[in-house]
């Protein structure tokens, strides 16, 4: 008995390090957060062969087959794999400068941070779907990519690098066919589109299957909006939302993605107390010098006009965080997103972030945490493929040290990274400066700058 301890124990620190696998793989005696909001499971085992879950439930209730490989996470969380439904992934830090040749480094940055799956919602549209065509195909390695494309924009685009743009509605029917055809997954429309223009893009959506995300920022969440055929908005609002329009969003429905971390990035409240950057998930996948920027950013002295707009932003940030609790007490689809990069809003640590300002807005641990991972398949309908610890579902798995059900922000502490079956080897995607090419950030893609 002895020696099969060890065995166990010893293959529950090697599982970082392996590659690919053959064969079943059994994580036993387990706390299981599956995903789904209900109770935790509190000695469970998950068994998975191949790419997909076989079996979850108490350890009573599984058979684990004598060839199995074993991981031991006594004392340890399983979770499934974080989702983050907005992201950008175009590098940079500040939100607007882009480093898209250092693809493979915020790659790796999410997946050391438990993020197996992501939505791209606005980005330069051949390289994103390139991009995803390659994760995909299994040559380069990344989570999996959902994407919009570019964003669809008015004739003064507010991002011209990363938008496609219209003048007027009868430009719509020929737009929709064509991201069609290139294969996005939404449709994103965006602050210059009028209310006409965005019920025309709705309508030449479905009609294809494309749901249409809105960003039209202090916009977001207006009653005329929501009726005109939109699957969501990709950000919370930023205004008090009265009754009517929270329940005109659970009827119609309307999903909201919650972007919390890079409201918060505008308030600049996380950058005035700098050492978490020294925790693991930035730490060890971040360059010296992008941090070293981001302390130059937050240590750049306020003017009034700067002040000013810090305190507006923190009103903004905090009616967001009441409307993230209104909407998921009212039953509206609450979906946990990042818009990484911004200052203090990093690819792959964010997502754990946002789960900690959902917490802190009022949401349970288990609530913030399925906004992260049913909830997140459930906006992209696939929930019958990933998002929960289910049989038949993919096996995106972390094993967590702590108990994110009772302290949300033991979610930073992951262990185990399994994308798709595959144990991944999480110190190869730390930040190595000996192989890094040392790629630095290019121009903004901001018409403002």
């Amino acid at each position: 008995m002895t020696k099969i301890r060890t065995r166990i124990a010893l293959l529950f620190v090697l599982a970082p390090l392996l590659g690919a696998q053959t064969g079943a793989i059994a994580i036993v005696h387990a706390r299981i957060i599956d995903g789904r909001g209900g109770p935790v499971i509190a000695d469970g085992t998950v068994l998975f062969h191949g790419k997909q879950i076989d079996a979850v439930g108490p350890a009573s209730g599984v058979s684990v087959p004598a060839d199995a490989r074993v991981i031991d996470a006594a004392g340890k969380t399983v979770m499934p794999g974080l989702a983050d439904m907005h992201v950008h992934l175009v590098g940079g830090w500040d939100g607007e400068t882009t480093d898209m040749l250092s693809y493979q480094r915020y790659m790796n940055a999410l997946l050391y941070a438990g993020v197996t799956t992501v939505l791209d919602t606005g980005n330069v549209q051949p390289y994103i779907l390139q991009i995803r065509q390659e994760v995909a195909s299994g040559r380069l390695l990344g989570p999996r990519i959902y994407c919009a494309g570019a964003l669809i924009d008015g004739p003064d685009p507010v991002w011209p690098e990363v938008s496609l743009s219209i003048s007027s509605a009868s430009q719509i029917p020929a737009l929709v066919h064509r991201e069609k055809s290139l294969g996005v997954d939404v449709l994103k429309a965006y602050a210059g589109l009028s209310v006409p223009e965005v019920t025309r893009l709705a309508a030449e959506g479905k009609k294809v299957g494309l749901g249409v995300l809105v960003d039209q920022g202090r916009r977001n969440g207006s009653i005329d909006l929501m009726n005109v055929g939109i699957a969501g908005f990709a950000h919370l609002p930023t205004f008090v939302l009265a009754e009517n329009a929270i329940e005109l969003a659970r009827t119609t429905p309307i999903s909201f993605i919650t972007t919390l971390v890079s409201l918060e990035s505008f308030t600049r409240r996380r950058l005035a107390h700098m050492d978490f950057i020294n925790q693991p998930l930035i730490a060890d996948t971040t360059p010296p010098w992008f941090l070293e920027e981001l302390r130059a950013f937050a240590n750049r002295p306020d003017t009034k006009e700067a002040e000013a707009r810090r305190t507006v932003a923190m009103q903004r940030f905090q009616a967001a965080q009441a409307n993230a609790q209104k909407l998921w007490n009212a039953g509206v689809l609450v979906v946990a997103g990042t818009d990484a990069p911004y200052p203090g809003d990093f690819q792959g640590e964010g997502i754990h972030h946002e789960l900690d300002l959902l917490v802190e807005a009022g949401l349970t641990p288990l609530q913030a945490i399925t906004s992260a991972t049913r909830n997140a398949s459930q906006l992209m309908n696939a929930a019958g493929d990933w998002g929960t610890l289910e049989p038949g579902k993919l096996a995106n798995v972390l094993v967590i040290n702590g108990r994110p059900d009772q302290n949300i922000q033991e979610t930073h502490n992951v262990e185990v990274v399994i994308k798709e079956g595959v144990v991944l080897n999480r110190e190869q995607l730390r930040f190595n400066a000996a192989k890094d090419p040392g790629f630095r950030t290019s121009s903004s893609v901001s018409a403002n700058q």
